[in-house]
């Protein structure tokens, strides 16, 4: 595959969709499979409609059996298949109620002998084949999210306690958690080719096959803590369903970086005010996803969205083939002026290599 030059992508909030389309995300939308062919197929005409003009969307996007929410942000199936209710909502990504398992009840949670008696994974499986059988082959994936986010939704704030007093029984939900999402994953790339496009679109454009691991809750735990409880079971994972990217939207993914490196990371989804030039001194031949913050776009001018950008751009550095921009879960109220600011700035930075602009993985 040709190295894309400076890809560049945007994910907006399910109240985005529905206040300006009236579009639903309840269940019906994530395992009921003419609806997902259709809702999926309408959200790329709309964003073709709306911002075709800098490459967004599809004007005659055809029907497609994509499996998972890749237009959109969210994680839940690992939590709901672990005993978590999850509330599918109108106007919002899926709600994980979290358990707050007691630690006897911790000790007793297992993976599940058989995952696929599980009625979340159940429900993805009987989607998949139903889509399977109309179109003779699948594409995209499921959100799954990290051990650390995970282990949060189930044991609640005790979490961090027990990273201090009790690293046994954090070792034994981690374990169970990792097994979990390994199961989940290898189901899913085994017959879609990929693990991680619901995470971030942006891998799209770089290889579609990375699983990437969402450790959004980091920036509540030190790099040390990181360490000595959580990365093994990381590397485990990327050893399981490799080549392995993480996403880390925190403002300190610097500080991870070099520990991302060490569990052989080939992608770093940079959250923003993290210090780019040290995410790329740790990761020298990574692919890096440099992200703007979706609450900042929301207010900005278009000056002010192009400023954002020059300014990830520039912290990296050149050259550029290894680097995308993306903006993740922009809410309704977002002005579309700021975010055609953010494609023409990168197109500008992009110069005459143009052709950049269209992603290597075309379901999205």
């Amino acid at each position: 595959m040709t190295e894309p030059y400076l890809p560049v992508d945007v994910v907006f909030h399910p109240n985005w969709w529905h206040k300006h389309y009236d579009l639903s995300f309840d269940r019906e939308f994530f395992y009921n499979p003419s609806r997902r062919v259709w809702q999926e197929q309408r959200m790329r005409q709309l964003l073709y409609e709306r911002f075709g003009d800098v490459g967004l969307g599809q004007k005659d996007a055809p029907r497609r059996p994509i499996i998972g929410p890749i237009l959109m942000g969210s994680g839940y199936i690992v939590q709901e298949i672990l005993g978590c209710e999850v509330d599918y909502q109108k106007d919002g990504n899926p709600w994980v109620l979290p358990r707050s398992l007691s630690e006897a009840e911790t000790w007793a949670l297992q993976a599940p002998e058989d995952i696929e008696k599980s009625p979340p994974m159940k429900h993805l499986l009987t989607l998949m084949d139903s889509l399977e059988a109309e179109f003779g082959y699948l594409q995209g994936d499921v959100p799954l999210h990290s051990v650390v986010n995970v282990a949060i939704d189930l044991r609640g704030q005790n979490y961090f306690i027990d990273l201090i007093e009790n690293p046994d029984l954090v070792r034994h939900l981690n374990t169970v958690i990792a097994r979990t999402i390994y199961e989940v994953g290898r189901r899913v790339k085994d017959r879609t080719g990929h693990v991680a496009i619901s995470i971030n679109r942006t891998i799209a454009s770089f290889d579609p096959g990375i699983y990437t691991i969402p450790n959004c809750s980091l920036q509540m735990i030190s790099p040390r803590m990181y360490e000595q409880q959580l990365l093994e079971f990381d590397t485990w994972l990327g050893q399981q369903l490799p080549p392995l990217g993480f996403h880390h939207c925190g403002t300190n993914a610097h500080l991870f970086a070099p520990l991302y490196a060490r569990a052989g990371a080939v992608y770093l989804d940079v959250g923003w005010g993290s210090d780019i030039a040290a995410c790329r001194a740790a990761l020298p031949e990574a692919w890096l996803g440099l992200r703007l913050n979706p609450v900042k776009m929301l207010t900005a001018t278009p000056d002010e969205a192009a400023a954002d950008v020059e300014m990830v751009l520039q912290a990296h550095g050149e050259p550029w083939p290894r680097v995308g921009v993306c903006c993740i879960n922009m809410d309704y109220g977002t002005p579309d002026e700021a975010v055609r600011a953010m494609f023409e700035t990168v197109a500008r930075y992009r110069g005459a290599r143009k052709s950049g602009l269209q992603q290597a993985y075309q379901v999205a």
